[in-house]
Parts: C-alpha cells; sequence; structure tokens
C-alpha cells in the first residue's frame, strides 16, 4: 500500500510540474511574455521621445525658412549663388 501512495505523489508530482512549466500558461511561459512587454514598454518609450523629437523639428523647419537654409548649409554644403566658401584645414595641436 505504501508504494501506491508514492506512485501517486509522483505522478502529482508530475502533472504539478507540467502544469507549471509547460503551455501558454505556464510559469516560463509567462516569465518570457512579461520580459518581452518589459522590452517593449521600453522601445515604446524611445519611439514616443523620437516622434516628440521629430514633430519639434518639423514645427521649426515649418515656421522658419531660415532654419532650413541652416540645415541645408551644414549637411548638404549648399551654397547661395555668389558666395565664396572658405574650408580651413584642422590644425594640428601640438
Amino acid at each position: 500500500m505504501n508504494w501506491r501512495r508514492e506512485w501517486g505523489m509522483l505522478v502529482v508530482i508530475l502533472v504539478v510540474f507540467y502544469l507549471l512549466f509547460s503551455g501558454n500558461r505556464g510559469l516560463w511561459n509567462l516569465y518570457k511574455l512579461h520580459t518581452e512587454k518589459q522590452n517593449l514598454t521600453e522601445q515604446n518609450a524611445r519611439l514616443q521621445s523620437d516622434i516628440n523629437h521629430y514633430q519639434a523639428e518639423y514645427q521649426t523647419y515649418s515656421k522658419d525658412n531660415s532654419a532650413v537654409e541652416k540645415q541645408a548649409r551644414e549637411e548638404l554644403n549648399l551654397v547661395k549663388p555668389g558666395e565664396i566658401v572658405y574650408k580651413f584645414g584642422k590644425t594640428d595641436s601640438r
């Protein structure tokens, strides 16, 4: 009779482990989902920050033509007709 009790406990333990660690609602899957949720929340915050930055940049460029001109001059090295551009090399600071 004692061996039946031991086997019964073993079966119960195996069933509990199976339910905890397998399937959609297992502990391992819940842990992975929680970690994924945290990563997505952080990514969402970074993207929202980028959106705010680009909206502010859009507002600046839509209202101020001189900001567009400045950006074009700095990034694309554009010049107005008739302008002379002087470029200086980097100096050695020794």
